[in-house]
């Protein structure tokens, strides 16, 4: 990260502090209360998932964030898929989606030829003042996303207010710019009692494992289609 950089990382970052920071709310009263009220908006936020086969609890959380960012002014999301990733995860489900109360004609899918173009792809939807989001979807801990491109991110995302999420699959903790960083898996579904056969409500393990100032926690939650909220 060279020096001018940082020093407007560091400016953005003050008169953010002076002003109203915009938070996002997760709906959950241990998150939001650890979190000072929320997500903050106009910023960097990490989501992972450390098996390739819990990448559907994270998807679900982001699709959960993203649907409250739309119903704002700034009504669209950009979702950049790394190609690594595809195999595993698939394409993205409208029905999924709605599930979660996420209008999928809402978002713009970006299917770069490989992550170099994924990340200029991201960096220049972060700029776009239109947007409500920027999910960059990427699979690991690839050398091109080091801390210099996710500070880049960071600054993106200060000066535009756009909220941008790193959605990362089968990928380690690693130091970054993002403000929270987050660990997403899924656990055993109860039993719904309108159908003992079938299939219970989602359930996800929500792990805060950094934020800037130092505090984590973890949550079981379950989200409920219907009211379209976690409880």
């Amino acid at each position: 990260m060279d020096m001018h950089a940082a020093a407007t990382l560091d400016r953005l970052s003050l008169g953010h502090r002076k002003g109203r920071v915009a938070r996002l709310r997760l709906g959950l009263n241990g998150p939001d209360e650890v979190l000072g009220g929320g997500l903050e908006q106009a910023g960097l936020h990490e989501i992972r998932a450390p098996l390739a086969r819990g990448i559907g609890a994270a998807v679900g959380l982001v699709a959960a964030l993203l649907a409250q960012l739309c119903q704002g002014p700034r009504g669209r999301v950009l979702w950049i898929t790394d190609p690594a990733a595809l195999p595993d995860a698939g394409l993205l489900c409208p029905d999924g989606l709605a599930q979660y109360g996420l209008d999928p004609g809402a978002l713009t899918l970006v299917h770069p030829v490989d992550l170099k173009s994924a990340l200029w792809a991201a960096d220049e939807g972060a700029r776009c003042t239109d947007l409500a989001a920027v999910v960059l979807h990427v699979k690991g801990n690839p050398k091109l996303l080091d801390r210099v491109a996710t500070r880049r991110l960071m600054i993106r995302a200060r000066d535009s207010g756009v909220m941008v999420l790193i959605l990362r699959q089968s990928g380690e903790e690693e130091a970054n710019a993002a403000l929270t960083r987050w660990r997403v898996e899924p656990l055993p579904s109860p039993p719904d009692a309108g159908f003992p056969k079938g299939i219970g409500l989602p359930c996800h393990r929500l792990v805060l494992e950094r934020s800037r100032d130092g505090r984590s926690g973890a949550w079981s939650v379950t989200w409920n289609p219907k009211r379209k909220t976690f409880t």
